[in-house]
């Protein structure tokens, strides 16, 4: 990943090494490269493990922070608990500040509850309502890695709930990345163009 997109975080010094932007873990890295290496070969075994075996989708603030927990918790200590520290920049976006995390999730998820967690609607219009989401639970950033991986099983298990089916497999990394951070600016266009060629309605 370009450095335009690494995490710059005020008051939170404390996830990494000293000296380095490498993220304290349980193996004892201290190589970026080795450690990112490890980390999408053990997250990537757990996302299948996850998905042959999906817990319940209760879909509130415990549930994304159990799927957190459930990828991270072999490398690094804080996996499943929101990020400490104060703002949380990536290249031009800022993040919710990390004491607002919980009540801006706890937000969300009335909305969705009162949309019955976008039960019903017809394909164009739960793309329409899936991309705003995302894009606000992209804004509220709630841990300190792992983020994009924890809120594609997150937004896939609320899919499955609704009777659709997403294939993040069917994009690229880049492209997703795009429109996210299109979302994140309140132009969803460019991410409900996406979803509308990855999901498709269950039989």
């Amino acid at each position: 990943m370009s450095d335009n997109y690494e995490y710059h975080y005020e008051g939170a010094e404390f996830y990494c090494y000293p000296n380095t932007n490498v993220l304290i873990n349980k193996l004892g890295i201290k190589d970026k490269e080795k450690l990112n290496k490890f980390e999408r070969k053990i997250v990537a075994v757990r996302i299948l493990a996850f998905m042959e075996n999906p817990p319940k989708p209760t879909l509130d603030f415990k549930h994304i922070c159990d799927i957190h927990k459930f990828l991270f918790e072999d490398l690094y200590e804080w996996a499943g608990k929101i990020r400490d520290g104060d703002f949380m920049f990536k290249g031009d976006s800022m993040f919710y500040r990390a004491c607002f995390i919980e009540s801006g999730f706890n937000e969300m998820y009335g909305k969705l509850e009162k949309e019955n967690f976008l039960k019903g609607l017809d394909k164009d219009n739960f793309c329409e309502r899936l991309a705003y989401y995302m894009g606000f639970l992209d804004a509220l950033h709630p841990f300190r890695e792992g983020n994009g991986r924890t809120m594609r099983l997150y937004f896939q298990q609320l899919a499955e709930q609704a009777g659709y089916d997403i294939q993040f497999s069917k994009t690229t990394k880049e492209k997703l990345l795009e429109a996210d951070i299109s979302a994140f600016n309140t132009d969803y266009e460019p991410l409900i163009a996406l979803l509308k060629t990855i999901i498709t309605k269950n039989n």
